[in-house]
């Protein structure tokens, strides 16, 4: 059973269910969490950009350690490490009475969880022929999308606590279940040969053609994030575009994700139709930029044309796993988890620059929507860039070692 990829497939369906679901937690139940640990309705914009940018940091860091134990020690090996941390902090996030103590456990949770989809995706495709890898892509990352979902679904109508005490008691089941999940052969075979530097940050950012593939990887990524701003802030950013209508959270954040639901699929689909992983990518950009476009209608911007621009935002997000199969198909075996993970969680910590840029943007103009635009146009703009520097890895073989010249 271990080896049959349906089942590894679905196990690691489940992680990332719980990845996206402690993600989304506090974006669903920050006012009633603020409330809870007293702090003053005036001060809930900033505290909740500490508690964003706390577990931005903390992927950062779970990114890091994560990578560098994959590709050293194992990549299942990593992850049952770090769903345990997680399982703990979160639980224990339900009980902390303090800003710092709730933020320093959003920050352990993070750094738990960090390692978690790039492990899951680097497994996936050593496991997996090259014509499968966009499509189980897809799969894992809707996985995640759903329990997106069951955060808002479970927010709107039970106390906020018991989100954090479900997600740590999914981790520790998950956790259990997950001991039977073994690495790639491709891995395994790599492990035994003592000669090959594994899970190098000096490799990683030292040799000038891994760095660049590192950078422009970011890049691409990074959008995605910026994407995340919109519906983490969507009442305010409803109420700033001249909405007067009062705009659910957690109806934002279910639209968002049944677009990003669609998109996880459509983009692999898109891959396939096009055999390019970059062209499937850029569409997803320029979707991007359409979409917030939207916001120059001015008065046409009612409730439902902000809906469904978030909408058409979340299916935009859907390439995130088509990127990171990209990510992992351009590195050797010996540098693909340290690689994937400092991809993924460095692009995650940019939602701290999100915070303050796509704001301070909106503020240089008398009309919001002109920054919001703009800013969309430069994350096109350098993921495009990127883009183009990237060699396609359609169909490659993952049977080599960074260094080595790469199968065909």
């Amino acid at each position: 059973m271990k080896n049959n990829p349906k089942f590894i497939i679905f196990i690691l369906a489940i992680g990332y269910m719980i990845d996206f679901f402690d993600l989304t937690i506090f974006a669903v139940v920050r006012t009633p969490a603020l409330q809870a640990l007293g702090v003053p309705q005036e001060d809930f914009i900033s505290v909740s950009s500490l508690m964003f940018n706390a577990q931005a940091v903390g992927v950062v860091v779970g990114g890091i350690l994560s990578g560098i134990w994959g590709d050293k020690f194992g990549r299942m090996s990593a992850v049952r490490a770090g769903i345990l941390l997680y399982s703990v902090c979160i639980i224990l996030n339900a009980f902390v009475t303090t800003v710092p103590m709730f933020a320093l456990m959003r920050f352990l949770a993070a750094v738990g969880l960090a390692g978690e989809f790039a492990a899951s995706i680097t497994l996936l495709s050593e496991l997996l022929p090259a014509d499968k890898r966009a499509k189980a892509s897809g799969i894992i990352y809707s996985s995640g999308v759903v329990g997106g979902m069951l955060a808002a679904f479970i927010g709107s109508y039970f106390n906020w606590q018991v989100l954090f005490i479900v997600g740590g008691l999914a981790g520790l089941i998950l956790l259990f279940v997950r001991i039977s999940v073994a690495d790639s052969i491709i891995y395994q075979n790599m492990k035994y040969q003592s000669h090959v530097v594994r899970g190098s940050i000096k490799l990683l950012i030292f040799n000038k053609n891994s760095f660049a593939r590192v950078v422009a990887l970011l890049l691409a990524i990074v959008p995605f994030w910026f994407m995340a701003f919109f519906v983490n802030f969507a009442p305010e950013i409803a109420k700033s575009v001249g909405i007067k209508t009062a705009i659910s959270q957690g109806f934002s954040l279910g639209v968002y994700f049944v677009g990003s639901f669609i998109g996880s699929y459509f983009f692999p689909f898109i891959a396939k139709l096009t055999y390019s992983r970059k062209k499937s990518i850029f569409s997803a950009l320029l979707i991007m930029f359409l979409s917030i476009c939207l916001f120059s209608l001015g008065s046409l911007v009612s409730i439902e044309v902000y809906y469904s621009i978030l909408f058409l935002i979340g299916l935009a997000s859907g390439y995130s796993g088509l990127l990171m199969v990209f990510a992992v198909e351009s590195f050797g075996t010996n540098q693909r988890n340290i690689a994937s993970s400092i991809i993924s969680n460095l692009a995650r910590c940019s939602i701290i620059i999100m915070n303050a840029f796509v704001p301070w943007m909106s503020l240089q103009f008398n009309e919001k929507w002109i920054g919001l635009v703009i800013s969309a146009g430069i994350f096109l703009i350098l993921g495009t860039i990127a883009l183009l520097t990237l060699k396609e890895t359609n169909y490659a073989s993952l049977d080599y070692n960074e260094g080595e010249s790469v199968p065909s």
